[in-house]
């Protein structure tokens, strides 16, 4: 492989361990070796190329970690505050938990300072600010978490495909109680399927079956199976174009759950791929440690 001169010592290692056990079969404590090795220079190529405002970013969350009472209070601010559409609700909540809690250690001095100041101007007047709030925590999050509204999305996607890179996509969203909402999340994922400018989806099975159970494990299976099976077929129905014009079917990620469905999940995904049907597909699956 002809390696760029630009290519930092760490990812020139990491190409040198990959060339050299290509096409070669490999022990399990070879692998687990060679991913730690992997792993490594990964997180030193990541350390070296990070930019100022991620450093700034990752120093931050490094006080969240020490800060037990800021843990708290930004877990219940982003679970509760922002539920609400009502933003006299939202400013109440705000300063509730202000209140309770208040003002977490770990932001900067201005943040903090807004939050005081927010806190002491009461709900009358901050559910004004509320706008402004919502907006500064999108922006906050927009690297990580990329908008829904499908002219957007489509935008960032060709973008990236543009920079050669390939994206994943997972959807965010509250635990599915009910089948009607496993079968709509089933439909989202089958129209992704069906969406040109996206090649690559994660699917967690408690989203497209609510039923699971453990007492009733054979049944919960074939029930996973059967809706994987719509995926699975869908992603070969409609294949992605890769830039060469050769066709490739879309790759389906079934997503960490939790450890008790370890063993259901495997059984799932493994039971439909070993169908005939199937054969000739690649798919993922992330298990949880």
């Amino acid at each position: 492989m002809a390696l760029s001169g630009t290519q930092s010592p760490y990812m020139e290692e990491a190409h040198e361990i990959l060339d050299s056990v290509r096409g070669r079969p490999l022990t399990l404590s070879e692998r687990k070796k060679m991913a730690i090795e992997l792993a490594a220079l990964m997180l030193h190529e990541a350390s070296q190329i990070m930019t100022s405002q991620e450093k700034k970013i990752q120093e931050q969350l490094s006080r969240l970690m020490h800060d037990p009472v800021g843990k708290a209070f930004t877990t219940a601010m982003t679970d509760e505050c922002f539920r609400s559409s009502n933003h006299r609700r939202v400013a109440d909540q705000m300063i509730y938990l202000l209140g309770q809690l208040g003002v977490p250690q770990y932001l900067d001095w201005f943040k903090r300072l807004e939050l005081h100041a927010f806190k002491a101007v009461g709900p009358a007047v901050a559910q004004y600010l509320i706008p402004l709030a919502m907006k500064t925590l999108r922006k906050e999050t927009e690297k990580v978490i990329l908008p829904g509204e499908k002219s957007l999305l489509v935008k960032h996607i060709q973008e990236r495909k543009k920079q050669g890179v390939r994206l994943n996509f997972n959807h965010l969203g509250e635990a599915i109680l009910s089948e009607a909402e496993a079968k709509k999340k089933l439909h989202i994922y089958l129209e992704d399927m069906n969406t040109p400018d996206i090649d690559y989806v994660s699917v967690k099975i408690s989203t497209i079956f609510s039923q699971i159970n453990l007492l009733a494990f054979d049944e919960s299976v074939e029930a996973i199976a059967e809706r994987l099976r719509l995926l699975y077929r869908a992603a070969m129905k409609h294949p992605s174009v890769l830039p060469d014009g050769t066709q490739k079917p879309r790759f389906v990620n079934l997503d960490m759950e939790e450890y008790r469905d370890l063993l259901m999940t495997v059984k799932a995904f493994c039971t439909v791929l070993d169908e005939p049907e199937f054969h000739q597909l690649s798919a993922g699956i992330v298990l949880q440690a």
